[in-house]
């Protein structure tokens, strides 16, 4: 499998592995759920930060009617 190059694909091959995995060359673990979902939300608010709306969207409402 390759190697995940986003935090989405790391958290989406992490969720479809076992946690650990033992072998007689070796035993691997990977990275919690928990501390992918918070570098996933940590990623999202940078990105959403980065636009020039700060992750905000201003519309301007009219009523039905109010003309």
């Amino acid at each position: 499998m390759a190697t995940p190059t986003t935090i989405d694909e790391a958290l989406e091959q992490t969720a479809l592995n076992p946690k650990s995995a033992a072998t007689d060359k070796g035993r691997v673990e990977s990275h919690s759920i928990g501390d992918l979902l918070e570098a996933l939300g940590h990623e999202s608010a940078n990105t959403a930060a980065g636009r020039n709306h700060f992750g905000l969207r201003m519309v301007k409402l009219k009523a039905p009617g109010a003309g």
